[in-house]
Parts: structure tokens; sequence; C-alpha cells
């Protein structure tokens, strides 16, 4: 009697051992080759420029991605259900146009303007996920006429100077605001452990369901590498004028982000629409309802970056619904990790999506590159950002 045994070939455990490696890269540690890639480029612009790393610059850089981030935080809600908001960037002037106009001619607090921004922003989003949903329309379709029609509202609220400056007044007060060393090294604190305690709660989950899980790749490693670079960031900060009020504000708006994407029903039903919209249905996920509040959420993203926006600019004109911040946006959460076709991505995608697009502005504007070429640098950047996530996501289909 002859015993049949079954081997794997040299050749064949290398593939295995390639394909289990390109599925990582391409999902669980999509941010590898894009931090890699972040810091080819400050080496590049260091050694190109010697001011590139001054405590100056990059907490410049730093104030400078802060509205790309946030309108990216809003994006990646409705990328992670397979959708797009091309009014995200003009419902952030609107927004704006609103708590200026409140601040200004209305004298509110800040709070108020704050709240009324918001509401309004959220409410835009609201409108345009319900026509998506009920009316079973393209989003792509629909957000673009939104975008059209709210340039109009825009004109039409502006006064005829077309612009609200906002010197001398509270909202402008927040991006000129620096933390005291200590209140930065203790708001770097509990960001941390805010992050390991979300890592702690997903591998306790996970364990509990009777999957196997690494504490050293699931908490110890992510939370020390996120230590360090907190730690590095805020000293460097601190070596210049200290931790801005806005990046204090947008990692408090991260931390909240992250809770919400990975901690809560919520944040599971976002992912499974995305990755399969009909089998999220059929699972008694009320697909109809996330769909709008993802772009409810995007549309209170939007407002709060138009406010920050408006801070750090001290105005709120025409110019702020620049298509080209919509582009940048767009760009940065891709490049970070986040997919067009839904189901992938993460809060941490849109910062390090706009520390990559921020660095390569900023570094070209130290070298003193052109507009036609820094323009082609980064349009080339967002082509080859699309080009690896559609063929990440069809290797990923693939190999299910």
């Amino acid at each position: 009697m002859t015993v049949a045994t079954t081997q794997t070939l040299p050749t064949e455990r290398i593939g295995l051992s390639k394909n289990r490696i390109l599925d990582a890269l391409a999902n669980r540690w999509r941010v590898v080759p894009v931090l890699l890639i972040l810091v080819l480029i400050w080496l590049l612009f260091s050694f190109m420029s010697p001011n590139f790393f001054s405590p100056r610059n990059l907490t410049n850089l730093s104030v400078q991605i802060v509205v790309t981030t946030v309108i990216g935080l809003g994006l990646l809600f409705v990328l992670l259900i397979g959708e797009l908001d091309l009014a995200i960037v003009v419902t952030s002037a609107i927004s704006a146009t609103v708590a200026a106009t409140l601040a200004t001619g209305g004298q509110a607090p800040l709070a108020v303007s704050v709240a009324g921004a918001v509401a309004v922003g959220t409410l835009i989003g609201l409108i345009q996920g319900a026509i998506v949903t009920v009316f079973k329309a393209p989003a792509f379709i629909v957000t673009l006429g939104f975008s059209i029609a709210l340039q109009g509202v825009l004109f039409a609220v502006l006064p005829g100077s077309g612009t609200i400056p906002l010197v001398s007044t509270s909202m402008a007060e927040v991006s000129t605001t620096y933390l005291s060393a200590a209140q930065g090294w203790l708001c770097g604190i509990v960001g941390v452990a805010i992050y390991a305690a979300m890592r702690f709660r997903s591998m306790r989950s996970r364990r509990k369901h009777g999957l196997a899980v690494s504490a050293a790749m699931t908490l110890l490693l992510p939370v020390a590498a996120l230590a360090a670079a907190t730690a590095a960031t805020i000293a460097m900060m601190n070596a210049y004028r200290g931790v801005p009020l806005v990046i204090a504000l947008l990692l408090l708006l991260m931390c909240g982000l992250a809770f919400v994407t990975t901690q809560t029903r919520f944040g599971l039903y976002l992912f499974a629409i995305g990755a399969n919209q009909e089998a999220a249905r059929r699972s008694g996920i009320p697909v109809g309802q996330v769909k709008i509040a993802a772009f409810g959420v995007a549309g209170a993203m939007a407002a709060i970056g138009g406010l920050m926006a408006a801070s750090r600019l001290m105005a709120v004109s025409a110019a702020s619904a620049d298509t080209s911040l919509l582009l940048d946006a767009v760009a940065a959460i891709v490049i970070g990790g986040a997919s067009l076709f839904g189901g992938r991505g993460s809060v941490w995608s849109a910062l390090i999506g706009a520390l990559v697009m921020g660095s390569i502005a900023n570094g070209m504007l130290l070298i003193n590159a052109s507009t036609s070429v820094r323009l082609v640098v980064q349009g080339s950047i967002l082509v080859v950002a699309v080009v690896l996530d559609a063929t990440a996501a069809r290797r990923s289909r693939s190999l299910r």
C-alpha cells in the first residue's frame, strides 16, 4: 500500500510568501511604503535645502496640512462606503461664511459661530446623502451639482467686497495660539494613551472572538511608534514656539474619529458597506441610514476644515472654495491608504497622506521650484496613488 504525501515545492512556498507579503502591503501594512516614501521626501528636501528640517519650517508645515487633513477626514467617511463628495470644499467655504457672518455681523461668541457652521455643513451633507440614497443617484453627479450650486450661494451671501475679514476676532486667534511646553507634552501623553486604549480594546475583542492576535504587532509596536513620533514632534515644536493650538485640536479630533471608526457599530457598518453593500444589506445593516450619516459626518468635517482655513487666512472669500484643496485632500487620503473602491482606510490615512503632499509643496517652495513643476509633480503623485490603489484592490479581490 502506497501512502501519498503532499509536499510544497520551494518555488510554491516562495510564491505563497510573496502573495502574503503583497497582501499585507495592500491591506494591513499599506502605510509602511507610504512612510518610507515620506522619509525619502524629507531626506531629499533636507539635502536640497538646509532649512527644511528647522523647527520653524516643520512647525509651519504641520500647520499648513491641518485643513487638508480635516477635509481628508471628511472624505474618509464617504470613501469607506464607496462614494465620493465633490462638494466638500464648497461646503467648507459656505460653513465658514456662516461662522464669519455670525462672528462679525452678529457679534456672536466663538462657540455659537462654530456651532452654526457645523450645523450648516452637517445639513448640506445629510441632504446630499439623502438624495444619493433615496433616489439611487450617483454620488459623483449629485455632489458635483451641489458644488456648482453652492458656489452660486457663496457668491450671493458674501458682501459686495467679496471678503469677510476676521482680523481681531476670536476665530482668528485660534490659528495664532500656541501651547506652553507643559501643555504640549500633556496633549501628547493623552493622545498616545487614548490610542493605546483603543488598540488594547481591539486586541481584547479579537481574542474574545477566538482570533489569533500578536500583542507585539497589534499593541506594543504601533503604540511605541506613535509615542516616538509624538515625542519627536512635540520636542521639535517646543524648540520653536510650542505646539500650535490647531494641532492639538486636530489630535483631539482624530482620536474621536478613530474611536468612531474602529470601536463603534457605526464604524463597523461603514467598512461592511464599502466591502460589499449587498451583503451588508442582507446582514440587516441599515445601509441607507448609514450612508446618509456618513455624508453628514463629511459635511461636519468640511465645516471644521473651513473654520480652520478661515482662522489661518483671517478671512473668508470666494477663494475659500478653491478646487485645488479638493484635489489635495483626495490625493492625501488615497496616498495615505484609503481606497476609492470603499471598505479600506483609517483616520491616519488623511494625516500621513497630507504630510506627503504638504512636504512636497513645502519643499518646492523652499527650493523656489516653479508653479508648473509643483503642479506636474502633485498631479503625477495622484495618478500613481490611484493606480496603486486600483492594483491593490484587484490583488486583494483575487486573493480572497
